[in-house]
């Protein structure tokens, strides 16, 4: 889900969420309902609202910031395609021409896919279930096999070749018992002699039906330059080039993916694995042709750092992916100062880990932030500590709504928000809600801790509209759009570490 700007929405794009417009004569009114394909008129009619902008489906952000986003309607296709193709080889215990022709076809697409749209090219798919490992891995090391032999300079049918082998490359795999493949205890010698069979199985299945360097990839996608590979212990140049290329791809692809019996490690482990192990396991010309391209990082991933703050990667360095260039997300979650971690003054800077830990939408005059309409300055140290320790992050609803410190005092009336003086200020409190259910849905918090009894932030009790401090049941404009869009909002009075 993201968010595009009324003047970017072009027909045939689907509503994320519900679209509810706030007035100062009633606080809700629905104007379209989530999951609606947009046409002309409904664009216009976003437009005529003064409306800035939707969250759509599956759509790609600033082409700068999130270009590896991947269709999961087109996942999905790719993965019914080879568990189609697997399933009939498993089911009817023989191969035909069919068979392979689906698989050429496949072959194909992801091509395509990965060299000319470069919508896969080291980009794989993110698939999460056990069941589906073997497809799943056979489609990733597949990928990025065809995006290695790209940077190596294949062409044509080499390239489609390739492609295949890859996708063939663990289908042996499939003839064995799953109480061996998933065994979480160690596996018995003879269990472990049998495994090492699965690329012979695989080359007797296939040996009349496809290319001599078609059955050397799968052959060899498990032998190491180093003579300590299987099922031959070749060495050097023994090893067919596509083994080679197969043998990075599928190592890294297994290292990063969680299996049963196996947790996976991060990508930049996996980088280091694959460093570490050139000369011995690797091919080094192959291996540093990989490194040079693999994304560790894809541009539009948070990543923590190790001075304790968090960042989202903005580009990445060529030919040094562990090392990119990131821009610091502020408390308040806009993005800050652009690093680039290539840099001599960043060095000592780095990556820890992946992902961010926000948990919450906190109001920032709780954090000693100057917002408040009279300027005063409060801390709530157990709030603020979240914010310090990465958990939070800072909005003032009516600062984002474009009012000023000080301000006159405000309160509902009516179904409109006023000040002291009574002028109408329910476009400020309404622009602010939606910039702050913007702030959560872009880092996918689910929880808020608001002040208390404010016209924008009030949980459970707000200020009546008389200004003699009288309070009534009721919720600010804020906690309301948050909690129709299914975040819980607690008061600061209530929250308890």
């Amino acid at each position: 889900m993201l968010f595009i700007t009324s003047e970017n929405l072009k027909p045939g794009m689907v509503l994320a969420m519900d679209l509810t417009l706030y007035n100062k004569y009633n606080f809700k009114t629905l104007l379209l309902k989530g999951g609606q394909s947009l046409s002309n008129s409904i664009i216009n009619k976003i437009r005529s609202n003064n409306i800035s902008g939707v969250y759509i489906k599956n759509e790609e952000l600033n082409k700068n910031l999130f270009n590896n986003n991947i269709d999961d309607e087109f996942e999905g296709e790719l993965l019914i395609r080879i568990k189609d193709i697997f399933y009939k080889y498993k089911l009817n215990n023989t191969v035909e021409k069919k068979l392979i022709w689906d698989i050429s076809d496949l072959a194909d697409n992801l091509i395509k896919e990965s060299i000319v749209n470069k919508t896969l090219y080291y980009n794989t798919l993110n698939f999460n279930s056990y069941d589906d490992y073997y497809f799943q891995h056979c489609l990733n090391a597949c990928i990025l096999s065809i995006s290695l032999g790209d940077s190596l300079n294949l062409k044509g049918r080499m390239l489609q070749e390739l492609a295949m082998a890859a996708l063939l490359h663990d289908i042996g795999m499939l003839t064995f018992p799953e109480e061996i493949i998933c065994k979480e205890d160690n596996l018995s010698k003879k269990e472990i002699q049998a495994i090492r069979q699965h690329p012979i199985k695989a080359v007797k299945e296939f040996k009349s039906l496809v290319s001599n360097d078609i059955l050397r990839g799968i052959l060899n996608h498990h032998e190491h330059v180093d003579g300590t590979g299987y099922p031959y212990a070749l060495t050097g140049n023994k090893i067919h080039l596509f083994g080679k290329i197969i043998a990075v791809c599928d190592s890294y692809q297994a290292l990063t993916t969680d299996f049963y019996y196996r947790k996976a490690i991060s990508k930049a482990q996996a980088y280091n694995y694959i460093a570490e192990s050139i000369n011995t396991k690797f091919d080094p010309e192959i291996a540093e042709v990989f490194l040079k391209n693999i994304i560790i990082y894809p541009v539009g991933e948070y990543v923590k750092l190790n001075n304790s703050k968090t960042a989202l990667v903005y580009e990445n360095n060529t030919e040094k992916p562990l090392r990119p260039v990131v821009k610091i997300i502020n408390q308040d979650g806009t993005l800050g100062d652009e690093l680039n971690l290539l840099y001599e003054e960043n060095q000592d800077t780095g990556i820890t880990g992946t992902g961010h830990s926000y948990e919450y939408i906190v109001s920032s005059c709780l954090c000693g932030e100057k917002t408040r309409y009279d300027g005063k300055v409060f801390i709530n140290e157990k709030i603020k500590k979240l914010v310090d320790d990465n958990k939070a992050i800072m909005v003032c609803p009516e600062i984002l709504g474009g009012m000023s410190v000080p301000r006159l005092p405000c309160e509902i009336q009516n179904g409109r928000v006023v000040n002291i003086s009574s002028d109408n200020k329910t476009n400020h409190f309404v622009d602010g809600a939606i910039e702050t259910l913007k702030t959560a849905s872009k880092y996918g918090i689910k929880k808020a801790i608001l002040k208390e009894k404010s016209p924008s932030c009030g949980s459970s009790c707000i200020y009546d509209g008389s200004f003699t401090k009288k309070l009534i049941p009721g919720e600010g404009i804020t906690t309301r759009l948050l909690r129709l869009n299914n975040i819980e909002v607690i008061s600061d009075e209530q929250y308890i570490e």
